[in-house]
Formats: C-alpha cells, sequence, structure tokens
C-alpha cells in the first residue's frame, strides 16, 4: 500500500455522504408559492417531525403514461408538496413549486409530479442514453419498500425523457448499475413540466401484508434545477446529515399489494467477425475470423425478498475496453468491473480490506475480474506460433440476493469457467495442445443482518476458489478460501466499523512456494527475520483485521481513525484484490467541510490526514502527512489544492524478493479547477509535481478536459494527459554473478501521452451512439545503472554503487550492456537494453437501441493496433506516425437480446 493512496482514500470520507445525495439527486426542489420565502430557519424546523403521504387507490381507473397528468385519479392523491431546498444553503424553501402524488393498483405503483417553473423556456432538457446523468432538470422518486430506512430504489426523469435508476443501500451508498423494468413519460407546457411514472410491483420488493392498515414505505421525492444547481427534497436532508433513506417520509395506505413472484429471461445471440494482422506462416491464424453465439439471462424471484439471477454463456462484446498502460509496479493493475452480470447488485458481495470503511478503495475479498480472466498459463518456449484465448470462458454463473423485511441482506454468487488450452506448433512442424488455465469455480457467500432501525449491523463473508488441476499447471493454487466477519454501530453522528478475515490457500509446493515469493510478502528477502521462507510447504495461511471510528454528520467538522492489520500470510488474490500482506497501518482524518453559500464561495473545505505503518518486523514502511483543499465559487467554477510530505522509510518491496532497501522522502503538490458545469463548454485542468529528497528527482504530470455539449443530443470530449517521470533509481532485474545476486537498477525517464475522447449522440432515450478512442503513448529511456551495495543506507551514493562510462558499454549488435563492476577490463555481466517506447490505440463505436423495454440491439466495432520499439527515446511526431502505421485488429459484432417477463 502506498500512503498517497491512503490519503487520497481518508480525504474523500467527508465527500461520500453528499456525492451519495448527489447522485439520487443532482438538482432541487422546490416548494409551493404560499411557502416561497420562508425563512431558512422556519423550513429547517420542519425536519424533525417525518412526512407522511398518503397514497390513493386506482379503483378500477386507468392511467395512460403520456405526462399529462390529466386522469381524474390523479385529482384523488394527496400532494406531497412544501420541498426544502439541500443545496445551495439547507432549510429554504424551493425556489419553484413542486406537487407530487401516489396511486396504485394491483400491478404497478404510479407516480405523478408537476414541476411548476416561471419561467419555462429556462428548463433545460439534454438527451443521453439510460443512466447518464447529464446537465439537465431532473426529478426523482426514492422508494424504501423493504421500509428498513437502509435501502431504496431510485427512479429518476429529465424532461426529455431519460431514464436513470439506481439503488441506495446501507442508508448512503449508491448501485447506479441496478436496472429495473419500467417506464415514465414527460412532458413540457406552460407551467413547466411534469413526469409520470409506472413502476410495476414485479420490480419493487416488499413482504406480506402484516394488518389490514396496510403497509408502510418509505417515499422521497427529489428535484434539481440545472440553471441554478438547486437540489431539493420533499423530506429534508439537511446537509451535514450522516444518512438519506433513513430520513425518508412515509408512504402510507398501500392495501391489497400483493408480492410478485416473477420470472424474467434475457436470451441473447451474438454474431461476430474479427479481422486481424499475421504471420503467413501461422498455421493458427486466420485473416478473417467469424463468430456466433447464444446464451441468456435470467431472473427469478424466488421468494418476495431474494431474487437469483443467472448467466449461461454470458458475452460483454458491447463492453467498453480497458484503458491503456504500462506497469513498472511489482503489483498488478486494478481494472474496474463493467460487466453487466458482475456489476448490478455487485454492492453486496462487498467487503474491502484495504484503509477506509466498507467498499472503499480496491482491495476486497470479492475482485470479479478475476472470473473470465486471462489465462494465466503459457505455451513452452519451443512454440513457433500459438493459439492462446485471450479471455477464460465462462460456463455460466447464478447469484441469489436480496434483503428480508427482517432486516437480513443475503448474497450467495457461484461462477464456473471452463479449462482453457492453447495450440502450438514448433519450428519442425510439430503441433500439441497446453492447459492454461484450469477448470475453476469461484463462490462467493454474503450475509449482513440491521439491527435498531440500522443503527447497528452485523455480517459474514465466505469466498472459495476450487481449481481441477490433474497434475497441470503446478504453480496455480488448488483450493484458496477466505471468511471475514464485519460489523458496525453508530452513535449520533459517530460511526464505529470493523472487520476480521482468515485466509488459507493449499496447492503443490510450487504454487505455495510462489505465494511465499509474491509481492505482498517476499518470505526470501535475506533481512527478513520475522518470517521464514519454505519451499516444502502445500499450504499457507493468515489474518487481516480493521477498526475504523468515522464522524459522517452533525456539523462541519469530519474526523476519521484507521487501524488496518495484516499478518504476512494473509492471501486473498484468487478471488480477491490485495496488494500487500505483512504490515500494521494508523491514519488520523481531520477535515472541515463549510457548506454554507456567503458571498465568497458556494462552499470549501479543508482536510488533513496523517498515516503510519511498520511490518510486523518492526521496519518503518510508511510515515507521512498531508493537508488539501477545495473550494467551489458562486459561478459555478471550483478548485482544489493539496501538499503530501512523505518521510523516508524502507521500501520491503523495491528490490523484489532482495533485502528492503531505503525509499527517499518526498514532496507532493496537486491542485486543479474546473469551470462551470452548467455552460455548454466546461474545462477542467489538473496537475501535480513531486521532488525526491535525496536525488531531485521529479514527476510532472498535468491533464487537462474539455467537454462541448454541442446540442441538446449530442456531447464531445477530449481529455489528453501528459507526464514526465524522472526515477532514480527504478527496478530492472536480479542477476547472478559467480553465485553472488546482484540487483540491477536504473536511471528512467518516462514520458507518456495519453488522449481520450469521446462522442456521445443521442436520437432518443431509446437509441444513441458512442464513439471512444484512447490514443497511448509511453516511451522509458535509462541514462544510467547502478547495483544495490548497502539498501538501508541513507544517503543514495551510499545505497547504490552507479557504474561509471568506463565500466558501461552497449554492444548495439548483440542489444546488450556490458559490465566491467571491478575495473579489471573484464566484462562481469550483461544485460539487455530495458529501453521501451510502447504504442496503442482502443478504439470503438457502439450502438444501442432498446426497441422495447428491457430487449435491445447493439451493433459494436471495435479496432486496436499496437507498436512497441525498443528504443527509448520520446518524439510524439515519430511516435504517432509509427501507430498509426501499425497494422491493427477490427472487429464488428452485433448483439440481439429479448426481454420476457413471465
Amino acid at each position: 500500500m502506498r500512503p498517497t493512496r491512503t490519503a487520497g482514500i481518508i480525504g474523500t470520507c467527508s465527500t461520500i455522504l453528499l456525492s451519495s445525495m448527489a447522485g439520487f439527486a443532482p438538482g432541487e426542489a422546490q416548494q409551493p408559492a404560499a411557502e416561497a420565502g420562508r425563512s431558512g430557519d422556519a423550513a429547517a424546523n420542519r425536519v424533525d417531525a417525518r412526512r407522511t403521504l398518503v397514497a390513493a387507490p386506482l379503483a378500477g381507473a386507468t392511467v395512460t403514461l403520456d405526462g399529462r397528468l390529466d386522469e381524474a385519479v390523479w385529482g384523488t392523491a394527496v400532494a406531497a408538496d412544501a420541498f426544502i431546498v439541500h443545496e445551495p444553503e439547507f432549510g429554504a424553501s424551493a425556489s419553484q413549486r413542486t406537487e407530487a402524488r401516489v396511486v396504485y393498483g394491483d400491478d404497478a405503483i404510479y407516480i405523478g409530479m408537476r414541476l411548476y417553473d416561471t419561467s419555462p423556456d429556462s428548463i433545460v432538457g439534454q438527451l443521453a442514453r439510460r443512466d447518464q446523468t447529464v446537465h439537465s432538470d431532473w426529478a426523482y422518486v426514492g422508494i424504501d419498500s423493504y421500509h428498513d430506512r437502509r435501502t431504496a430504489f431510485i427512479f429518476g426523469v429529465n424532461p426529455r425523457g431519460v431514464k436513470v435508476d439506481l439503488m441506495i443501500y446501507d442508508d448512503v451508498r449508491e448501485n447506479i448499475s441496478w436496472d429495473a423494468i419500467w417506464d415514465v413519460a414527460t412532458s413540457v407546457d406552460s407551467l413547466g413540466w411534469t413526469a409520470e411514472f409506472r413502476i410495476p410491483l414485479s420490480q419493487l420488493r416488499f413482504g406480506a401484508e402484516t394488518s389490514g392498515d396496510g403497509r408502510v414505505w418509505g417515499v422521497q421525492f427529489q428535484r434539481k434545477i440545472a440553471r441554478s444547481q438547486e437540489v431539493s427534497f420533499w423530506a429534508p436532508v439537511p446537509r451535514d446529515a450522516n444518512g438519506l433513506v433513513s430520513l425518508f417520509g412515509d408512504l402510507r395506505g398501500l392495501r391489497g399489494l400483493q408480492p410478485r413472484r416473477n420470472l424474467e429471461v434475457l436470451p441473447y445471440t451474438v454474431a461476430q467477425v474479427t479481422r486481424a494482422p499475421g504471420d503467413a506462416g501461422n498455421p493458427f491464424h486466420r485473416r478473417n475470423d467469424p463468430g456466433l453465439s447464444a446464451g441468456a439471462d435470467i431472473r427469478y424471484s424466488v421468494t418476495t425478498d431474494l431474487t437469483l439471477n443467472a448467466t449461461i454463456n454470458p458475452d460483454f462484446g458491447q463492453v467498453e475496453a480497458d484503458p491503456s498502460v504500462v506497469n513498472l509496479s511489482a503489483f498488478e493493475t486494478f481494472l474496474p468491473e463493467k460487466r453487466p452480470f458482475f456489476v448490478e447488485g455487485g454492492n453486496i458481495f462487498n467487503f474491502g480490506v484495504g484503509v477506509g470503511d466498507g467498499d472503499m478503495g480496491n482491495e476486497s475479498l470479492f475482485y470479479s475480474r478475476r472470473i473470465g480472466r486471462a489465462p494465466q498459463g503459457g505455451v513452452p518456449g519451443s512454440a513457433a506460433f500459438h493459439d492462446t484465448p485471450s479471455a477464460t470462458t465462462i460456463l455460466g454463473a447464478a447469484k441469489l440476493s436480496g434483503r428480508t423485511a427482517g432486516g437480513w441482506s443475503v448474497g450467495l454468487l457461484n461462477a464456473v469457467t471452463a479449462p482453457e488450452h492453447a495450440s502450438w506448433v514448433d519450428g519442425a512442424g510439430v503441433e500439441d495442445r497446453t492447459m492454461v488455465e484450469p477448470w475453476t469455480n469461484y463462490a462467493v457467500a454474503r450475509v449482513m443482518r440491521d439491527f435498531d432501525d440500522g443503527t447497528r449491523s452485523l455480517g459474514a463473508i465466505g469466498t472459495a476458489t476450487n481449481r481441477k488441476l490433474d497434475g497441470e499447471l503446478p504453480f496455480l493454487r488448488s483450493a484458496a478460501y477466505a471468511g471475514g466477519l464485519n460489523g458496525r454501530q453508530r452513535f449520533g453522528d459517530w460511526e464505529l466499523t470493523g472487520w476480521v478475515v482468515g485466509s488459507h490457500i493449499r496447492g503443490d509446493t510450487a504454487a505455495i512456494a510462489r505465494a511465499q515469493r509474491s509481492p505482498a510478502r517476499y518470505f526470501q528477502r535475506a533481512d527478513n527475520s520475522h518470517v521464514s521462507y519454505d519451499p516444502t510447504r502445500t499450504s499457507l495461511s493468515g489474518w487481516a483485521a480493521s477498526a475504523q471510528m468515522f464522524k459522517t454528520g452533525g456539523g462541519h467538522w469530519r474526523a476519521a481513525g484507521i487501524v488496518n492489520v495484516r499478518s504476512p500470510g494473509f492471501e486473498v488474490n484468487d478471488l480477491g484484490y490485495q496488494q500487500s500482506a505483512d504490515q500494521a497501518l494508523q491514519v488520523i482524518y481531520v477535515g472541515y467541510d463549510q457548506f454554507r453559500p456567503t458571498t465568497r464561495f458556494r462552499r470549501w473545505g479543508i482536510h488533513m490526514n496523517q498515516w503510519t505503518g511498520t511490518n510486523f518486523g518492526g521496519d518503518l514502511i510508511a510515515l507521512g502527512g498531508n493537508i488539501n483543499g477545495n473550494f467551489s465559487l458562486p459561478n459555478f467554477w471550483g478548485g482544489y489544492a493539496g501538499i503530501n510530505r512523505e518521510q523516508q522509510v524502507l521500501d520491503v518491496a523495491g528490490l523484489r524478493g532482495g533485502p528492503a532497501i531505503t525509499r527517499p522522502g518526498s514532496w507532493n503538490l496537486n491542485g486543479g479547477f474546473n469551470s462551470d458545469s452548467r455552460q455548454p463548454l466546461r474545462a477542467s485542468l489538473n496537475g501535480g509535481f513531486s521532488r525526491e529528497d535525496d536525488t531531485g528527482a521529479t514527476t510532472r504530470r498535468v491533464s487537462t478536459s474539455v467537454t462541448w455539449r454541442a446540442s441538446d443530443n449530442a456531447e464531445v470530449s477530449i481529455a489528453p494527459s501528459f507526464s514526465r517521470n524522472d526515477r532514480s533509481a527504478q527496478y530492472l532485474r536480479r542477476l547472478n554473478v559467480d553465485g553472488d545476486a546482484v540487483y540491477l537498477l536504473g536511471g528512467l525517464e518516462q514520458t507518456t501521452t495519453a488522449v481520450t475522447a469521446r462522442v456521445n449522440y443521442t436520437a432518443s432515450p431509446s437509441l444513441s451512439l458512442q464513439l471512444y478512442a484512447q490514443p497511448f503513448i509511453s516511451a522509458g529511456r535509462f541514462n544510467s545503472f547502478m547495483e544495490a551495495t548497502d539498501p538501508r543506507a541513507d544517503r543514495f551514493a551510499d545505497r547504490y554503487t552507479t557504474w561509471s562510462e568506463a565500466q558501461l558499454s552497449f554492444d548495439g549488435d548483440a542489444g546488450v550492456y556490458r559490465v566491467d563492476r571491478n575495473n579489471d577490463g573484464t566484462t562481469d555481466l550483461t544485460f539487455g537494453n530495458p529501453d521501451f517506447n510502447f504504442k496503442q490505440m482502443r478504439t470503438n463505436a457502439v450502438v444501442r437501441w432498446e426497441y422495447r423495454p428491457g430487449s435491445a440491439l447493439f451493433v459494436v466495432w471495435g479496432h486496436g493496433r499496437t507498436a512497441e520499439d525498443e528504443f527509448g527515446d520520446y518524439q510524439i511526431r515519430r511516435d504517432v506516425s509509427d501507430l498509426w502505421s501499425a497494422t491493427g485488429t477490427n472487429t464488428l459484432l452485433i448483439k440481439f437480446s429479448y426481454w420476457l417477463g413471465l
């Protein structure tokens, strides 16, 4: 774990609550005209009493979904009005009047919202694809059908009919991936605009009615006015509140509603063709490679509370490609999940093991990108050509999830991936096949129980990975298990959370030896006296625990204290994501947020962090602190700035299994600003600078983004970035010279440029076109080479012996460096040229047409090209030309799905 990332995590603690609220309603609401101008203090006094709304039955009437609210039944329903401003300044009456009414029938609940506007020509309505919260006016309704004051289903719409739906869990956390089958219609007129929702009862979760008085749900309405960025709620939500769903009002009068057990099937078929370059002598290469597959997604309400989701032979061809990256660290790159099956409802499986609470950060017991990963094995070195799958086939996956009326949250997931083989041929033309990934079963079980209206909870999790190796791929673990407990207790504005986890892996001696030598622990380090490396082991166990105390609400001050401990043997990377073990970390955070607008600022905040970390041997591995602040101006421009200090510590992973080495202290600066997001043309600029104490090596990075809203249905954005990273000692490799280990490092000058461009065009809320392109160039040139001779020395000159020009020569014909370590005229060691020049372009275009609710047609074109060279200098014109002239791979895919509600 790097302290800078720790600081970043803690720095976001104070903003999570507000960002969750903003995601529910990125706008404001309003009050009836009679209440306009009411004083903020008087309005704030109404927070204490929970608001109540009575729903009206359809009683044989019908509602035509046209957004006009002209049916007589709407007049029988009581109006929810008197909206209270949340932002910019809590407590005032909303500037515009809003009314919301609820009626219900046997199969659906209807919400009608009349959003009055004294300037209807100023209403902002931008077309966008579903779940894209663009700059627009918005209307939202939240339904807590469990009535647990912790979970809510959110449905939103803008004046152009763009739909947004999401789920809120743990009172404030969002799951934007949740999608339901529902409908809405809108209309704009001289009074403002209206929204008419129809939400089938089959899309909500609620238990059986327990009394003749009917059931009670939680309900909330929210409005956003784009031109003023005003956000208001019907049930008031103070800016310093530490809850959201718990503040919902009550919806009463719901009688005779029967929970639905519905079955939804989404069969799909995919046709694609890939055109790729290749060697004419490669027997596995096909210039045009067609493919045809089919599968299905299934959703079934097992009970009124639990839903089973299953997928058979899933295809994720419409998912955007991962960004390019050059990773020179010892740890793998974390990639966010984008596949719909794993994203939707994934929040219930969150069990973070990083520094922070819940699902903050990336380190977690469940990292779904492990399922369907690229094969981990390879072909023999004698292979001249090979055909290796790029991903492991997921034969099927299923998850059972839900929340009971008694406060239990349950999640079970199981996935099976097929064994994968690579076909290869050697130089003599002999063909063979090699297993590169075994049959694997992945399982996760998660359960949580809320008590005392959600003020405390207890939970448990278990994960299991089992591989069928059959004597092949001995470097893989045959089994990996992890289990943990977590709990939470709220004390007013403070919340105490904690968790403890145990892990156990089993396998061949080669697999467990590999785990001991992995970057997470490096048991083989010669100076690692508190653990021992045992190549004969066939299992490894470990544990981790954490406790966190947060002040999440009540006034302007925020604070947190965190302790995170992991034993040396802790290992969860078979189904989770973990970087380091063998550590004990402590973090303290204090922050102040001023969210009341003044003449100079709409809001501002300042935050401070301090962290310390050691390993189980007592070595200091992290020590630092930072201070950072952010602000927003009355004209809606904003910015941030921060300064970070890291002290000199030991880096136990710096020599990749060699002895721990001193990492010098450094200063880090960062800052940026953003323009008014309400304008058609908006921009941001971000930059950073760091300087190493001992050597003065610097890192400079700058990125910017410009977004142009060309029309109400088209948006173009471009985000270039540039960084120059001068590393005084970049690890290269370990060499053996006369039986001794020599750790080779080099002074690196790395320059990286990337541009991310997007074009979004929406013809209607159901038909959209998305274009994505990212050219990426990274070049690294080594200007010096050295060996680590006294790794724990304080000074750079004492830690390393840098080879002089007389000791170092480059053989251009062989492409190797030769080193005379002792100046005796004899070459003592050689190594290849480590300079690199990597260029890549990833592009795709996606046309999505939701031709009926839940059913979609995708037409996808994907393009990729890569060029690599051994020279390390960076020349933008030459590198762009080389990338453009590289032969690319093109894929055309058509995916058709049809939703069946049975």
